[in-house]
């Protein structure tokens, strides 16, 4: 019996330290990829207010629904427009699949718009945490020395009441707040706990500090990595007990 249970313990052990190290992409964005259903970027007047998800399932907002901010774009021309498309990035895509396509159309872009109408306004992703936990958000971000300086990143379990997780801050200098689409590191955010295993995630981004019509932010190869959710206890000594069961068959045969 004491065998069993060593049996049964390390089982038990071996499948939450497996669960808890293989992190997935459950959604991403790099602006691009259409082969899978996903939204391509396009310049202003055609820019979408509506991006689903490049790789995974997620849909990112910008249109007014959700909670987002409806971000203005002209019918014709790119005139004070918010939304726009310019060159992308390569950086965050290693291990993805992204397009690692730089010319433009490549990144979604965030403009001041006329009289920075558009500071304080925010985009929306909504994706399901259904089975996964500890939530990464990474990306790779480009600011003009007139763009937008902060970027106030939140989540949600009900699009309603939203809790930080943290700002991306650039100074004055253009390029301060990108990590970078030429040398530098990806963006990271810290790890969000708060909505493990909830099957409606929301996370808003909220951007701040332009200070010209033609500032502006680029946003490239946005990650949503998690990994699976640790099982209950319960579950986890059944799926232990199971392996077990086949261990004796296997030695009675």
């Amino acid at each position: 019996m004491k065998k069993i249970f060593a049996l049964l313990s390390l089982t038990t052990a071996m499948f939450v330290s497996a669960a808890q190290t293989t992190t997935l992409l459950i959604a991403g964005w790099d602006f691009q990829t259409t082969t899978t259903g996903g939204t391509a970027v396009l310049a202003s007047p055609a820019t979408p207010k509506v991006y689903v998800a490049n790789f995974g399932s997620g849909t990112l907002y910008l249109d007014g629904s959700e909670g987002s901010s409806d971000w203005f774009v002209p019918a014709t021309g790119s005139t004070d427009t918010q939304l726009n498309a310019f060159a992308g990035s390569n950086v965050n895509t290693a291990g993805t699949g992204f397009s690692t396509t730089t010319t433009s159309p490549a990144a979604l872009v965030v403009v001041g718009g006329a009289s920075n109408a558009a500071n304080g306004k925010a985009a929306v992703f909504k994706f399901s945490m259904t089975g996964f936990q500890d939530l990464v958000i990474s990306l790779s971000a480009q600011r003009t020395s007139t763009g937008f300086a902060t970027q106030a990143w939140e989540y949600s379990t009900d699009g309603t009441t939203y809790t930080s997780i943290g700002s991306l801050v650039g100074g004055s200098t253009a390029g301060t707040i990108r990590n970078s689409f030429t040398n530098s590191d990806t963006l990271t955010l810290p790890t969000v706990t708060g909505f493990n295993n909830a099957a409606n995630a929301y996370v808003r981004v909220t951007f701040t500090g332009a200070t010209a019509s033609a500032g502006n932010n680029r946003l490239d190869n946005i990650q949503f990595n998690a990994v699976p959710a640790v099982p209950e206890p319960s579950c986890a000594i059944l799926i232990g007990l199971g392996g077990i069961g086949l261990i004796v068959r296997r030695r009675r045969q």
